[in-house]
């Protein structure tokens, strides 16, 4: 009899797959790390898409395509359905893993039905707050899916994996006999580093954001408050895409603000985008525990951000970088222009912040940590 193989799955975001994550460029950090960490403890990583894909088009690292086994959509249904499909289609492969990996809460689903076919237990993670990203680009009736889909999965999972230290007692509170690990994102502090300052193509001082440009990113707000800092030369750089790209750039135009939009940068070229930056910005209404700002800070930018979710936690207001009111875009334009302005100030929120950064938030340190946690709520005898 052969030895038995340990076996993990990995389940994305609803919708989500290689081909999405590469859209916003984030893909290879899944493959470098996230996937690359649990190839150190399992055997076999078996990863379940929801796009016909294949791995081999996002990674020529030898190691990763002999332990990582995509298992690309295979109807052409929506999402949705696709979600409650997905454990039919793959029932054999989901019931030969140990346990599931669900990348994200808005994915859980198919994990849930994987363990009434057949078992197999799960350890999702609770990003974020959904609800309240619903209430701002979602359709009326998505907080009371969220709050169903709770109810469905989190009583019946293994573990639950909490980068949102204050979502994470609100759960538990409501759940208390469920398994949960407190572990926020991470950054990897030798890649996002302090560098040689990579001249800005246009001149002048830049102002960065990275991110998906959607609503909650309260972005808009953002243009409004460079409008108002009354610094000359400054450009606002934003890195990334979404569905407000079009407004974003009508609302400079029309206030007079000097906007570039990037477009999407591949995780791995983000360092560079850091250094050619004097300030970053988040002024999101809503944040978990946002990896774009753990990178800014890793690299010792000096960060304005929003006083919302996970920001009041890594930014200690005035010490690691500035927070204000998301809605108030004069206080963001004064935040920013205090940093523009006064460069001794930037550099001791920048410094700081990269400080707290190795201090707490290795990525590399707190993946194995998640790894051994998922292998702990996996079957006994793995």
């Amino acid at each position: 009899m052969g030895v038995r193989r340990a076996v993990i799955g990995v389940l994305p975001a609803l919708g989500g797959g290689l081909t999405d994550l590469a859209r916003t460029g984030q893909h290879d950090r899944l493959l470098r790390y996230d996937l690359a960490h649990y190839a150190d403890e399992f055997d076999e990583v078996r990863y379940f898409s929801y796009f016909d894909e294949r791995l081999e088009d996002f990674t020529a690292d030898a190691r990763l395509r002999a332990a990582v086994r995509l298992y690309p959509r295979r109807l052409r249904v929506g999402r949705h359905l696709y979600a409650l499909l997905l454990p039919l289609v793959h029932r054999r492969a989901l019931a030969e893993c140990d346990a599931l990996r669900v990348e994200q809460f808005t994915g859980v689903l198919p994990a849930v039905l994987a363990r009434a076919l057949g078992g197999v237990p799960y350890v999702v993670s609770y990003g974020y707050d959904y609800d309240a990203v619903a209430r701002v680009r979602g359709p009326a009736w998505k907080p009371l899916y969220f709050a169903w889909l709770r109810r469905v999965a989190i009583p019946r999972a293994a573990g639950l994996i909490l980068p949102d230290a204050d979502l994470g007692v609100r759960l538990r509170a409501r759940w208390p006999g469920v398994r949960a690990l407190d572990l926020p994102n991470g950054v990897d502090a030798e890649h996002f580093a302090p560098g040689e300052r990579a001249a800005d193509p246009g001149g002048g001082r830049v102002v960065l954001y990275a991110g998906r440009l959607s609503v909650e990113k309260n972005l808009l707000t953002l243009v409004e408050a460079l409008a108002r800092v009354g610094e000359p030369d400054v450009r606002l750089v934003l890195v990334g895409d979404g569905p407000e790209a079009a407004r974003i750039r009508a609302r400079a135009s029309a206030r007079g603000v000097d906007v570039v939009l990037a477009g999407v940068v591949p995780n791995h070229a983000m360092p560079r985008h850091y250094r050619a930056a004097d300030c970053f910005a988040l002024p999101s209404l809503t944040e978990g525990n946002p990896k774009a700002l753990l990178e800014a800070m890793a690299c010792a930018l000096p960060c304005v951000v929003s006083d919302r979710g996970g920001n009041r936690r890594l930014v200690a207001d005035g010490e690691t970088g500035l927070r204000v009111d998301p809605e108030d875009p004069g206080a963001l334009a004064a935040a920013i222009g205090r940093v523009l302005r006064d460069r001794a100030l930037a550099a001791r929120l920048g410094k700081a912040a990269r400080e707290r950064v190795l201090a707490a938030y290795d990525v590399h340190r707190l993946l194995g940590a998640e790894v051994r946690f998922v292998a702990g709520c996996a079957r006994p005898g793995r």
